[in-house]
């Protein structure tokens, strides 16, 4: 009989909403990490004395900032999908998992969205005036 060389059980297509959103929220989580800790890098070498002026320059070029929306959508993700596992852990929604998942995320794409205007001026190029 022939066995596939990938447990089918984890292929990702397979997974349910909940699975999505445990693995959605680790990787955000180290996204998000992994942006603070360059952050933190980056500002403290400018600030020994490097060319601060130039790195800002850069972080507010039109790639900078869309990753900056990247990461919005990243926080945006994880705060909502955080305050749906605090509920669970609370005891609160545990029977409708699946449709406070999809309402919490239908906020964060209206918040998203909200962000997402405000910002696309400057992600386009058309800097602050």
């Amino acid at each position: 009989m022939y066995q596939p060389r990938y447990r089918p059980e984890l292929w990702p297509a397979r997974y349910a909403v909940g699975a999505w959103a445990f693995t959605l929220h680790r990787i955000a989580g180290v996204a998000i990490a992994t942006y603070g800790l360059a952050h933190l890098i980056t500002i403290s070498f400018a600030s020994w004395g490097g060319p601060f002026e130039a790195l800002m320059r850069l972080f507010q070029s039109p790639p900078f900032l869309l990753g900056e929306l990247l990461l919005l959508a990243a926080i945006i993700f994880h705060v909502l999908n955080g305050f749906r596992i605090i509920l669970f852990d609370l005891g609160i929604g545990i029977e409708r998992q699946k449709a406070l998942f999809w309402g919490l995320m239908a906020l964060g794409a209206g918040l998203f969205s909200i962000f997402a205007l405000m910002l696309a001026p400057h992600v386009l190029g058309r800097h602050l005036a």
